[in-house]
Formats: structure tokens, sequence, C-alpha cells
């Protein structure tokens, strides 16, 4: 129980330091529990792939067949991705949100329930559409919370989660498959029905916990209310020229370079999740669990270069570039794994891969909300999300089928770094949309 801080007047008149205080407070609040959650549902969306270790056997599914019903969680995701986020702004983030997970957590526990293929299919499609504005909902609700200046720290902050789950992860879905057996349940059922339970609860703490608005913040004293309520209206009112109207953002040729350019970086990155435990073990002739212990580090690094780039961008207020330099970074791990021999210079750069790709997390998705507000805004980001999601059917596919063609990883990952550098051009162009910032308050006052 958070005690309300309506007696906890802080330096009265001093702008600056009432700003400190507040942004300290929303992030202690909210950035902590959100980080949490995004770690259950990136955690429900791959657990899939560990499950497949025991249940193509179990329920003799075709390599084919669990290609396609992995790949399938996408469709459901892009087709209700933007319909999602318009109800989030319209009934509110905490009954949405906790509405998404229950219904995703649900779902994901039912997958212990499937033996055959169209059953697989079907609750890996509803999966993606249950789980369906998550993200965008998350990044646009932070935009109702932190002023441009500090809004990619704390995007980034949330999105941390996405490297941590590949720490606990791997770990956690290997000890769920020893249970294999266990009261006459298999082991990938135990792995279903442990890791959807929790999203479960977490919707319902999502009720409670949540707060929609800074105006209705019991755990924020008038003082700080109003200023963070000043502060997002002054930022809001300085966006000239912005479309005010749901199509006129799904149609904003901005928005559209911003899902493309993330297109062609998830490109990289799904084809990268999938395939890395393998091309590790290829590369090292390591066992399962010093693979994973590779890759913690690999994830561990990317948290770390995460926090600097984001940390840096908001300190410079610039946006574009601190996605475009990250992306050629990744450019370069896939160049690297494709042109060198030595394993553990290969192996070093295939960790310029997740931390290129994630690097550029908070300043990218602290660019939609510089120049779009409410509906449009909600609009606006879940179709980048939509775009980019299709990457997660094409990197994994392509590089399946050209290790088919070619034998080897390399000219799949030649292809995938050229992908990344079409990104990080289109990233460079963006600078349209840093200068809006140039006339918004400086940061704290």
């Amino acid at each position: 129980m958070c005690v309300p801080a309506e007696h906890e007047e802080p330096a009265a008149g001093r702008p600056a330091e009432i700003g400190s205080v507040t942004l300290r407070k929303v992030t202690l609040r909210l950035i902590p529990f959100l980080f949490l959650l995004y770690i259950v549902a990136w955690l429900d969306r791959v657990n899939v792939g560990f499950a497949g270790l025991q249940m193509n056997a179990d329920l003799g599914f075709s390599s084919a067949a669990f290609g396609f019903g992995s790949g399938v969680f996408f469709l459901g995701y892009c087709l209700f991705e933007v319909p999602s986020n318009l109800v989030l702004h319209r009934v509110g983030a905490r009954r949405w949100i906790s509405r998404i997970m229950i219904s995703w957590g649900a779902i994901s526990v039912a997958m212990l329930f499937v033996r055959t293929t169209h059953t697989f299919y079907v609750l890996r499609f509803l999966l993606g559409a249950a789980e369906a504005g998550f993200f965008p909902g998350v990044v646009y609700y932070l935009s109702h919370w932190y002023p441009d200046g500090q809004r990619a720290r704390a995007i980034a902050a949330f999105m941390t989660a996405v490297p941590v789950s590949g720490l606990i992860g791997g770990p956690l879905s290997g000890a769920l498959l020893t249970l294999n057996g266990l009261f006459g349940v298999a082991g990938w059922q135990w792995l279903f029905l442990m890791e959807g339970v929790p999203a479960i609860l977490l919707g319902v703490i999502v009720l409670i916990y949540l707060t929609d608005r800074p105006e209705t913040a019991d755990w924020l004293s008038s003082a700080e209310k109003d200023w963070l309520v000043s502060r997002l209206a002054a930022e809001r009112s300085l966006r000239h020229g912005v479309p005010v109207g749901i199509f006129a953002a799904l149609i904003n040729p901005t928005i559209w370079q911003l899902g493309i350019i993330f297109l062609f970086a998830a490109i990289g990155f799904y084809g990268y999740s999938f395939w890395a435990p393998l091309v590790v073990k290829s590369l090292t002739g390591s066992s399962d669990v010093n693979v994973g212990i590779i890759l913690g580090a690999i994830s561990a690094a990317t948290i770390i270069l995460m926090a600097l780039n984001s940390a840096h961008s908001d300190r410079t207020d610039e946006r574009p570039w601190h996605v475009a330099v990250p992306l050629l970074v990744m450019a370069a791990g896939f160049f690297g794994c494709a042109l060198l021999s030595e394993p553990k210079l290969a192996v070093l750069s295939l960790a310029l891969i997740p931390i290129g790709h994630c690097a550029g997390y908070g300043p990218f998705w602290s660019m939609p909300s510089r120049f779009l507000a409410g509906a449009p805004a909600a609009a606006g980001i879940a179709l980048v999300v939509t775009i980019a999601n299709v990457g997660g059917f094409i990197g994994p596919t392509i590089i399946g089928a050209m290790k088919d063609r070619f034998g080897t990883d390399g000219p799949a990952f030649m292809l995938l770094g050229g992908c990344a550098i079409v990104a990080a051009l289109l990233a460079m162009t963006l600078g349209r949309v840093a200068v809006l910032r140039r006339t918004q308050p400086s940061n704290l006052n």
C-alpha cells in the first residue's frame, strides 16, 4: 500500500526541485512494475521455443508445423495491435493492460492442452491477439507521465526487460522442463502452466496498482501533480502542424518511416533471437549450459549499453543519431559473424547484434509522442509496432532458408546486416522529429 503524498509539499516555488522529486516518484512507482510485466510478456511469447524441445516429439509435430505455429503468433499480434491501443486510449491503461495480461496468461496456460496442430495454430494466433497492444500501450502510457527530455530513459528502463528475460528465461524454462512426468504432466505442459499463471495474477494486481493519469495519482502531492500536468500540457501545446485525427496519424509519413526503420531492424533481431543458441553452439562447441552463460553475458552487456545510450540521448536532446549509430553497430555484428572464422571473434561480433538493436530502443520509442498526442499517438505507436513485427516472420525464415540453400549462416548474416544498414540510413533522415523538441521547455523548469 502506497502512502498518499498530500502532506509532502516539496520546495514550493522551486519548479526544478519539484520536478526532480516528482519524476523520481513516478519512476519508482511505475518502471519496476512495468518492467516485471514485460518480462512475463516476453517469456510467454518465446517459451514455445523451449517447449518444442519436448512437445514436438510428444505430439509428432513436424518442423514445418512447429515453425508455422510459432510464427502465426505475429499474425494475431499485428492484426489487433492498432485496435487494441485505440481501446486503451478510450478506456484507460489500467483496465486495458489488466485485460491484456489476464487473457494472454489464460491462453498461455491453455497451451498445455494442445494435442493437434490445428489447436496449436489457433492458440498461438489467439496469444498474439491477446498480447497485442501491451507494448505500444505501455509506451503510450509513459507519454502521460514523462516529459520529452526524460522519456527515452524511462522507455529504455522498461525495455531492458527484453535482455533481462534472456538472462532468466533460459535457465527457468530449462528447469521447468525437468519436471517432465511429475504427476503425469509433461515438462512442456509444466512450462506453459508455470509461466502463464503469473500473467493472470499480475493482471489482477494491475487493476489495483496502476494509475491512469497524473491528475488522479494519490501518491503525488498536489504541487507535484500540478507541475507534471502543466509541464506535459505545455509540451503538447507546442506541437505545431500535428495531425489531429486518427486516420491522419495512420497515414503520417514519419510514422511509416519509423515503422519501416524498426521493421528492417527487427528482421535482424528476430533472426538473431531464434538462432543465437544454435550459432553459439556451432561456433564454440560449448555445452548447452555454457551456451546459456555466453548468451547471458551478452544480455548483461546489452542492458548496460541500453542505459548509457538512452541517458546520453536525453542529456544531449538528440534522437535520430542515437538510433542510427547503434544500428550500424548491429550491422557490423552481422558482417563480423559472416566473415570471421576465429570462434571468439565471431562470438564477440554476435554480441554486437542485440547490443546495437536494443541500445536504440529508448531514443526510438520516445519519438512518436513528440509529434502526436492523444488517440493519434495511440494509433501511431501501435502502427509502428505492427509494421515492425512483420520481422517476426521474415528474420528467422531468411536464416533457415538460406542456411539450407548454402549450408552456412554467412550469406544470411550478410543479408541481415544489409537490413540493419537500411534501417540506420533511414534513421539518419529523422532530424525533423528532433527539431520539434527545440522550442519546448528545458528539462525541469
